[in-house]
């Protein structure tokens, strides 16, 4: 390591090539982990320099430690790296494999049901719609991107309406006003998900601002 290390100057390389090889705008990263595009944009410069907080926040958006963002022999495309993307890639087939297991599971119930001549087996394919919005909900809340979660509740809404009102199809012809019940609830959950989405100031440079 050079004996003229700069931690800072060190960090901001990191932190700019980090961002360019996800194909991330400074405003996208911004939203990302809730600071503004011109704070990024200092740091990046040089005109400051990110918080404990902040720091800690952009290693594990990157899915890096710590060290690796201060270090100056960090190597962005390392093994160690390709391992963490590798990683990401298995967690999304493992995701999409439990979503195609409710259809497997609903294809299997929906044969029986053929087989043994019950009346609108197709119900089972109803049911599974909502049921694999659960699953893609659970996984993605665990490994994926957060602010899919509100794509996914909506379309969980509108599948779940539409699987009770067309398993009770011929039993009531006037079952379609179950879906006026979805459109305030997805009107709240694009508020909610607008929300979400206020920048706010860290921790630390809100006290430092109040003083």
């Amino acid at each position: 390591m050079s004996t003229n290390f700069n931690v800072q100057d060190t960090l901001i390389n990191n932190l700019v090539a980090l961002r360019r090889s996800r194909g991330l705008t400074q405003i996208e990263l911004g939203e990302k982990i809730n600071y503004s595009d011109k704070t990024i944009s200092k740091w990046e410069k040089g005109d400051s320099c990110p918080n404990i907080e902040a720091v800690y926040k952009l290693a594990k958006f990157y899915d890096v430690s710590v060290d690796d963002l201060l270090s100056e022999d960090f190597n962005r495309d390392s093994e160690a790296t390709s391992a963490r993307r590798q990683r990401r890639y298995s967690k999304m087939i493992i995701s999409c494999l439990a979503v195609l297991a409710v259809w497997v599971i609903a294809t299997i119930i929906f044969s029986v049901l053929l087989i043994k001549a019950t009346p609108s087996p197709w119900t089972v394919f109803v049911a599974a719609a909502p049921a694999s919005s659960i699953v893609a909900l659970v996984f993605n809340s665990m490994w994926g991107n957060t602010r899919y979660n509100y794509l996914i509740i909506s379309i969980l809404l509108w599948t779940l309406l539409a699987s009770i009102y067309l398993s009770a199809l011929e039993f009531a012809r006037i079952l379609w006003v179950i879906f006026l019940i979805g459109i305030p609830i997805q009107i709240a959950i694009i508020l909610w998900s607008q929300l979400k989405k206020i920048p706010r100031k860290p921790y630390f440079k809100e006290n430092i601002e109040e003083k």
